[in-house]
């Protein structure tokens, strides 16, 4: 557990910390709802869980070709169609988690910045603290 985040813990389970967090989440922000100072550090949270799963997808894939071209000039190459079929499935379906992350990081920071606008004059938000400011896309922070 972060000090700084209470919610963002478990930095090793990032795909899955980032699920928990979207299920405590709403699934939209109303364009005229601000988010109280607990939201926000969920949100930001989220966002850091996105970065650092697809970070982890996207060195996982590009170690997967790595692999597989030196693979490709070793005389046990080509392995039998079935091993092939189950990387290409799995490629396939890292690739289709990393897209849902992307979607999902960039939709939750639109609704931390769009919450920024409002926020400012909210007596919600003078009661409960300062803002939380997300920097840079995510980071392992």
């Amino acid at each position: 557990m972060s000090a700084a985040n209470p919610h963002f813990e478990n930095r090793d389970r990032a795909p899955y910390q980032f699920g928990s967090l979207l299920r405590q989440l709403p699934s939209h922000f109303p364009v005229d709802h601000v988010m109280s100072s607990d939201e926000r550090l969920m949100v930001a949270a989220a966002i850091k869980h996105a970065f650092n799963a697809n970070y982890m997808l996207m060195s996982g894939i590009e170690a997967i070709g790595h692999l597989l071209f030196s693979a490709a000039n070793s005389s046990d190459f080509p392995p039998s169609a079935t091993v092939l079929e189950h990387l290409g499935g799995l490629i396939k379906h890292i690739a289709v988690e990393a897209q849902f992350l992307q979607e999902e990081q960039a939709n939750l920071q639109s609704d931390l910045d769009a919450d920024d606008r409002p926020a400012a004059a909210s007596p919600l938000r003078q009661k409960t603290g300062a803002k939380v400011a997300v920097t840079g896309s995510g980071g392992t922070a």
